[in-house]
């Protein structure tokens, strides 16, 4: 994986030397070292290691010149040499780099992976390195390569205030991990790293065993989206052992004597289901059960009451009746559509309303109700969605028509993931308020909920886990991302659709196609332009989409993302077969209805959106956003481009993304008119959440195949028009950019 496949152990003894970087220049030396380094000196190990594998190569005159400060061409070089001199036909290097340079074709592979875009003057090879330059090109190297790198607290260091704001994320991976510990309380970030310090940082690197995920048994996965959804379940831990996936965050460790990993998922349906497919590759748990807090619905339940999930729905996935403009909006003409997920038995992914716990799971949870002292245990329907309602007549009529519970964000998606690699799932809800009854958010409920789920998860340990065979325990069956490779000297363009009608035309277009399974996700790898481009079938919907792009994320390590398929109009002014370039993209669903009273009716304009989160390099945390904006080198390729297509118009605007389908006039022009979308379909924002979430540029782009503004019923065909134009834009992309 990508950033999760192992957890290397940079357990270092060493203070400012630890910065885990390297070097090189000219030629070969003796395999027994070079002359000038003393046998006393403290580099002598590492030198003569670095040495004899031809990482670090010396100087001309046979010196290592271990005092000497690291450039960027000795950095680029000897990544390069560690990962075999691949290949660099083809791939354009820096303006500043002669052809004859000695670093001339590292410079082309870090480049064409992605390890550098350089400095505002090229390459610049003689420029010299300081901490936090060294940190950002490791993270990024240990990204490229495949290795775990855990977050880190900074707050002990008396100069973090010193480290640029573009380093900050870097420095913590980096301290987490071990790759640099500082100087007592210092990291001094702006200070010089000389060729002795990298060469002990290889050795450390190189020597040290890697801590990948070894448990012996399938760990039980226990999930909460928030601080206070997961804090007292990794206190409950022994030995526990931190991991980061992407920018998700795990803690391992055994409860009751069995292996168990605590996941923050961060909030909503994307990030539960991104987390949730990076676990099942990372760490192949055994079952999941997914808790947290929730709004209640049903009328029978107050704030501290706990819902086991007998089952769970995603409450935004309806399709709504018809209606014609000016006919206003009923809340109450909808049905429910379901979302997809792999069926084993079906061989495929099919469309369910309703998610079944699984039977073992659910009777550990009912076997200790009684431990729970705080109010209620009762079995329910979990209803999952990005939505916040507080209008009360809406949370009745979900709970009277749809058997709904309480509402949250996270545990239908997760089900879905669960479905889709046929491990056993569980949703378990406090309701932490209820606007039925006044009762205001409570923040100690997440810490009860946790406690009653550690109860739950003992029982499953105790009464099946303990006694399982060991075909269900063994934890060493090799993931979807293990048993595959994928050759990243150039990091490839992935393109997205969720549907065949949607894919085949870009999969045809690619010269020697290659498949590939992650999970139950399906991707094709060739070259398009002779550029790697890798196409994407997500399968439809926000969880799906999340799940299948984290997981291109960390196996084929793209250079950019463009998400395409069929939608629906909001805006009047388009017709079908024109297409719209998401110059930004919405969650349309995720929004925070104002608040009403029993008997006050639904009124669908009194709502402010929400906004859902993804991960912000710069504030080093997941932000909360409504809108995200597209790649602006990415969209002026796509504008470049328009003029060649001749089946529509060719537009800039906002792509509404939800799990809904909107047939009711009136609510598609108010969106428009209100949240500016342009059209409505069921990716296009997940995929800019998790993009956002592993720094890579995103463009959504989506052409309307039907508009029920002016009764153009849909049009399979406009899928193969949106893909060749898609075609175009990476072709443009590729020429401008990539070449």
């Amino acid at each position: 994986m990508k950033i999760a496949k192992k957890m290397l152990s940079f357990v270092l003894a060493m203070s400012m030397l630890t910065i885990m970087t390297t070097a090189v220049s000219a030629k070969p030396a003796s395999k027994t070292g070079p002359g000038d380094v003393a046998e006393n000196s403290a580099f002598l190990k590492a030198v003569q290691f670095v040495w004899e594998r031809g990482y670090m190569n010396g100087y001309a005159d046979g010196t290592f010149r271990a005092e000497n400060t690291v450039t960027r061409a000795q950095l680029f070089q000897t990544l390069y040499n560690i990962q075999e001199t691949p290949s660099v036909s083809g791939i354009t290097s820096f303006q500043d780099v002669a052809p004859d340079a000695w670093y001339a074709s590292a410079a082309a592979w870090s480049k064409g992976t992605g390890l550098t875009e350089g400095t505002s003057a090229g390459f610049s090879a003689n420029t010299k390195l300081n901490r936090q330059q060294l940190v950002k090109v490791m993270c990024a190297y240990a990204e490229l390569t495949g290795e775990t790198l855990q977050g880190g607290d900074l707050s002990a260091y008396k100069d973090v205030d010193q480290v640029a704001s573009y380093a900050l994320p870097y420095m913590k991976m980096a301290v987490g991990s071990g790759i640099i510990n500082g100087s007592g309380d210092k990291l001094n970030p702006a200070g010089a790293v000389t060729r002795g310090q990298l060469a002990q940082i290889l050795y450390n690197y190189f020597s040290k065993a890697e801590a990948a995920y070894t448990s012996a048994k399938r760990p039980l996965l226990l999930e909460g989206a928030m601080g206070i959804e997961t804090t007292t379940m990794v206190e409950a831990l022994t030995n526990p052992v931190e991991y980061t996936l992407g920018q998700y965050d795990y803690v391992a460790g055994t409860y009751c004597g069995y292996p168990v990993v605590v996941c923050r998922t961060e909030q909503g349906q994307a990030n539960a289901a991104a987390s949730t497919a990076l676990a099942m590759e990372f760490f192949n748990p055994v079952a999941v059960i997914n808790q947290g807090t929730s709004g209640g619905h049903d009328p029978a339940l107050h704030t501290y009451d706990i819902v086991i999930g007998k089952q769970s729905f995603d409450g935004s996935a309806w399709k709504s009746g018809a209606s014609a403009k000016g006919a206003s909006v009923d809340y109450k003409d909808i049905k429910m559509q379901g979302v997809y997920a792999y069926d084993k038995t079906a061989g495929k992914f099919t469309q369910q309303v309703y998610y079944d716990a699984d039977a073992t799971l659910l009777a550990a949870a009912n076997a200790v109700k009684g431990t729970y002292t705080q109010g209620s245990v009762v079995n329910g329907i979990i209803d999952s969605c990005d939505a916040w309602n507080n209008q009360v007549d809406r949370m009745l009529y979900l709970y009277e028509t749809f058997g709904s519970s309480c509402e949250e964000m996270e545990t239908n998606s997760v089900a879905q993931i669960c479905k889709t690699y046929d491990i056993p799932f569980l949703g378990i809800r406090i309701l932490s308020n209820t606007g039925i009854y006044g009762e205001n958010f409570d923040w100690k409920t997440g810490a009860a909920c946790q406690s009653y789920v550690l109860n739950v998860a003992k029982q499953y340990i105790t009464s099946y886990l303990s006694s399982a065979p060991g075909s269900v325990t063994a934890n060493s069956q090799k993931t979807s991302l293990n048993t595959q490779s994928y050759d990243k000297t150039q990091r490839p363009i992935l393109l997205e659709g969720a549907m065949d009608i949607e894919t085949t035309t870009m999969i045809s277009a690619l010269s020697n196609p290659t498949a590939y399974k992650l999970g139950q996700w399906d991707y094709v790898a060739g070259t398009y332009n002779g550029y790697p481009v890798v196409v994407c079938r997500t399968e439809q919907g926000l969880a799906n989409t999340g799940a299948s792009t984290a997981l291109a994320m960390e196996f084929f390590n793209p250079s950019a993302v463009i998400d395409q398929g069929t939608s629906g109009g909001h805006d009047p002014a388009l017709h079908t077969y024109d297409i719209v370039l998401g110059r930004r993209t919405v969650n349309y669903s995720a929004w925070k209805t104002i608040a009403s009273a029993k008997g006050a009716g639904v009124d669908y304009t009194a709502f402010e959106m929400n906004g859902v989160y993804a991960y912000d390099r710069e504030a080093a945390t997941f932000t909360q956003a409504v809108y995200h904006n597209a790649d602006l080198a990415l969209l002026q390729a796509a504008n470049a481009v328009k003029n060649s297509y001749t089946d529509g118009s060719v537009v800039e605007g906002t792509i509404g993304t939800s799990n809904e389908w909107n047939n009711q006039i009136d609510r598609m022009l108010y969106l428009n008119k209100t949240v500016g979308t342009s059209c409505e379909e069921m990716e296009t924002d997940a995929a800019a959440q998790i993009c956002q979430t592993y720094h890579v540029p995103y463009l959504g782009v989506r052409i309307l195949s039907n508009t029920g503004i002016y009764g153009e019923n849909f049009d399979w065909k406009t899928g193969a028009a949106c893909q060749n134009y898609v075609l175009s834009v990476a072709g443009e992309y590729i020429s401008s950019n990539l070449k």
